[in-house]
């Protein structure tokens, strides 16, 4: 009996749902066919806060170091630029002989101010050759972002905080030691620096001057390359994070792949908590790849194309010189964005930014992926 009427009750309950199609049916068939045009003031707002893309201004050209140059941006509506956490990157768009490339460079001005965005940017790869030998004040480029997640979070991280950084990563910490000090009531704040030597110290006056402003600020300078009184020689190493009392503190890490792999061991060898281990990820090339010449086949909205890769390039930039162009905005491997099925074909790849069920169904990211062989790929 008692089985008899759950029978009936289920059977009341799937005439009660199939009848819902019909209502909705009904309301549909009667509805109007012009779409509602009202926006939310919430979606305006971020619209306007956070567009998609915008165009920017060069207005000026800083000489840093030897190999490393400061750009200055205004946005050519004169507009603000949207609010960033330091830490944050953005994405520059540049024309180079006909050819779109796309790269993320860390914001490196404070965030105290949205008139103007500053990158800081070593001369390395073809967009960066680029801006160094071409780029003149007045050029219009076309910027993405702010992005990222390399912040300080208050709520998350500690109140005594130590920066290991290395060369131009700087650019990306700077705000964020700036935010640090003037903004989250940091106990104390220490900057372990790295460089080859003295000459390739970015923004040094600014540091000295920070660390005369607040007594809770002390940055010691690392030299790899250069003997200098009171300067420490060599890397950064346990030794120099020992005298910094770390127990307890948060870390924050920017530097080159060879860089993680010397810190991260000693860190852990200290029992330092990965919870309070933040790192900036950034794209390296591996060193044991030549230029081997390859076909790609890329199957992208509704199109193939097949096109030359080599093996000492990334999928992606092969994509760019041949005007197959992805959305993309870390080219570090992080985004996603960019993520796309192998369909057939051998590749070096950076697998940290992957989730398992990517790795089991052959996804890759192209911006941190090298060709073994010829390739095919499904783009989504």
């Amino acid at each position: 009996m008692k089985d008899i009427k759950m029978n009936e009750k289920k059977k009341k309950s799937i005439a009660q749902f199939v009848d819902l199609f019909d209502a909705r049916d009904e309301i549909i068939k009667h509805s109007s066919k012009n779409l509602p045009t009202y926006q939310y003031p919430a979606n305006l707002l971020a619209q306007e806060l956070h567009p998609d893309s915008f165009s920017v201004q060069l207005v000026k050209i800083v000489n840093e170091t030897n190999d490393i140059k400061s750009f200055w941006f205004t946005r050519e509506s004169k507009e603000n630029f949207p609010p960033f956490l330091p830490g944050s990157y953005i994405t520059l768009q540049v024309e180079i002989d006909g050819r779109i490339y796309k790269r993320a460079y860390s914001i490196s001005s404070s965030s105290n101010s949205l008139k103007e965005y500053r990158i800081t940017v070593k001369k390395a790869g073809i967009v960066s050759r680029y801006l160094f030998s071409s780029a003149k004040e007045g050029n219009i480029f076309l910027m993405e972002g702010p992005f990222g997640d390399f912040h300080y979070q208050s709520l998350r991280d500690r109140k005594e905080v130590i920066f290991l950084v290395g060369g131009s990563f700087l650019a990306g910490c700077y705000p964020m030691i700036l935010d640090c000090l003037e903004n989250h009531k940091i106990q104390s704040l220490s900057l372990i620096y790295g460089t080859k030597t003295v000459n390739d110290i970015l923004w040094k006056k600014e540091l000295d001057d920070l660390q005369k402003k607040y007594k809770n600020f002390h940055v010691t300078y690392v030299l790899s390359e250069e003997k200098r009184d009171d300067y420490a020689f060599g890397f950064i190493s346990e030794e120099l994070i020992l005298k910094e009392s770390y127990q307890g503190k948060s870390f924050f890490i920017s530097g080159p792949q060879k860089m993680y792999e010397h810190l991260n061991p000693i860190l852990k060898s200290l029992d330092v908590p990965n919870e309070l281990v933040h790192h900036e990820i950034f794209a390296t090339k591996p060193e044991d790849l030549a230029s081997v010449k390859h076909n790609l086949t890329v199957h992208y909205r509704d199109e193939t194309y097949t096109i030359p890769c080599y093996e000492n390039e990334t999928l992606f930039t092969s994509m760019e010189k041949n005007r197959v162009l992805l959305k993309v905005c870390c080219t570090v491997g992080v985004c996603g964005f960019c993520k796309s099925k192998l369909l057939s074909g051998e590749v070096k790849t950076d697998m940290s930014g992957l989730r398992h069920g990517d790795i089991t169904y052959h996804f890759i990211h192209p911006c941190v992926t090298y060709p073994l062989s010829d390739i095919v790929l499904e783009i989504f």
